[in-house]
């Protein structure tokens, strides 16, 4: 899937404003090769892709609420970073950190920029420094989603920062690759170790989401029942529109019950709780969510019957 595809399955209609687009690499340190000189190389590619450089950032809405957002695009160079590419993310990093939106960045990438040398390198420790001032001191929401494949200095970096990170299904997520750790190291690598699968049950991230259902779950957050370690994670936007991110882990043998509560106005609603030893009741559903009672009833029932707690009706 390239960028543009990417960037209109997930953004809205009308809403995307892309930055920095006629940003471009020059050949800093005049890499010297024998097939094909840097610059004709970017050229070549530039006219196969139709874009400047292997990312695409800008902002826009995703289901209504405002998002800065960067793709990267494995059909321009490998998704490689070179210095274009870690000044476009920086900047988006910086215009979000300005604005407080939501930071989301799309990971498709071989890695560092060979042709840029230590410059390319120099990229990781620069989008770092940025997301530490987004994440660590504005207190604002950053999530990569890392796509096949996410290699090399991607994954060293950026690719890792995310408060939630969410990968794709069958991805490959790597920081070296197969024939390189083999040939290096001279072991075996087993099948499947690099997989997306295999690496979320080691826990390297938090979610493996289908592309389809990408724009939902970004849009509306999660909840994660994990019985085999007896978990439970609870993540939302927040308020509609604004970069406030609620993210609660508990244990399920603290869940005491789930609680049905009718909210009385001029149309009754009914928001359903779990009451958690020590934290009182965390909603999960909203008042402004249009769930009939009896979805809302079903809802309880299935939660009830999995974590084995009774339901309460208020």
């Amino acid at each position: 899937m390239s960028s543009s595809e990417r960037i209109e399955l997930s953004i809205d209609p009308c809403t995307w404003d892309p930055m920095d687009e006629d940003m471009v690499s020059l050949d800093p340190i005049g890499f010297h090769s024998e097939e094909e000189p840097y610059k004709d190389r970017i050229d070549s590619y530039q006219r196969k892709t139709g874009l400047a450089e292997a990312v695409q950032t800008g902002v826009g809405q995703l289901n209504g609420i405002p998002v800065a957002i960067g793709v990267m695009d494995f059909q321009f160079m490998g998704g490689s970073m070179g210095s274009a590419v870690g000044e476009k993310i920086t900047r988006l990093i910086e215009y979000a950190t300005n604005k407080f939106l939501p930071l989301i960045i799309v990971c498709a990438s071989g890695g560092a920029r060979m042709q840029e040398g230590s410059l390319s390198l120099m990229q990781m420790a620069k989008i770092s420094s940025a997301l530490y001032d987004y994440q660590s001191k504005k207190k604002l929401f950053y999530v990569p989603i890392l796509t096949s494949p996410t290699t090399g200095g991607v994954t060293a970096s950026f690719g890792m920062l995310g408060d939630i990170i969410i990968a794709e299904p069958n991805s490959y997520i790597a920081f070296a690759g197969k024939r390189v750790i083999e040939q290096t190291l001279n072991t075996t690598v087993p099948e499947g170790s690099q997989g997306a699968e295999y690496l979320f049950q080691k826990g390297l991230f938090d979610l493996i989401v289908p592309r389809n259902l990408l724009k939902s779950v970004l849009s509306s957050g999660y909840d994660r029942f994990d019985r085999k370690e007896g978990i439970v994670s609870i993540f939302r936007w927040g308020f509609p529109g604004k970069n406030r991110r609620i993210f609660l882990q508990f244990l399920i043998k603290d869940i005491q019950s789930v609680r049905i509560e009718v909210k009385e106005g001029i149309y009754a609603r009914r928001v359903l709780y779990m009451d958690i030893r020590g934290r009182g009741a965390i909603p999960l559903t909203r008042t402004d969510e249009n769930l009939t009672p009896r979805e809302i009833e079903q809802k309880a029932a299935e939660l009830a019957y999995f974590l084995r707690v009774p339901i309460e009706v208020f």
